[in-house]
């Protein structure tokens, strides 16, 4: 069995976890609201023995920035790049397996109506949840056919001061 929870990062977090390809929750969050969640989920799965994975939208790896979309546009990319930064920060320090997933890799922006479609879930989304979904509705399948490998936890570094 395996649980997958994705994170769409920024102010308004989207956060969705499926167990074994089955959605449970897909919803919007506040930053630490969605980590007190993972945590809670993460307590749930170490009781069951489950595979838990993160799945984390890393926007650091998107190829460009249009940037005629003016400067406080570009400032919410730069706050949602901090914020990937953030999450990978947490899986690390709480030792959970995750997945940075650039943007490219994620059917993202689809309408309540196809996402209910494509996935089953009837349940009232943003657009934030639905990306959160999206992303790991298809990781499922890739880790499930072995076509993505989810890398073991790695410890935090510490940083040696001078």
């Amino acid at each position: 069995m395996v649980i997958l929870i994705g994170i769409d990062t920024g102010v308004k977090t989207g956060f969705a976890h499926s167990i074994d390809g089955v959605l449970q929750e897909v919803s919007t969050q506040t930053i630490l609201s969605a980590q007190d969640k993972v945590l809670a989920i993460r307590d749930e799965a170490a009781q069951s023995d489950v595979k838990l994975i993160v799945c984390i939208e890393d926007v650091r790896k998107r190829g460009w920035v249009d940037r005629s979309i003016g400067r406080e546009r570009m400032q919410g990319v730069g706050s949602v790049k901090r914020d990937c930064g953030i999450w990978q920060e947490f899986c690390e320090r709480h030792g959970l397996r995750h997945i940075l997933v650039a943007p490219a890799n994620i059917d993202t922006k689809r309408k309540a109506k196809d996402f209910e479609v494509i996935t089953g879930w009837a349940g009232r989304t943003s657009e934030h949840a639905r990306d959160a979904g999206m992303m790991i509705y298809k990781y499922h399948r890739l880790i499930e056919k072995g076509v993505v490998d989810v890398p073991a936890p790695k410890p935090i570094k510490n940083k040696k001061r001078k």
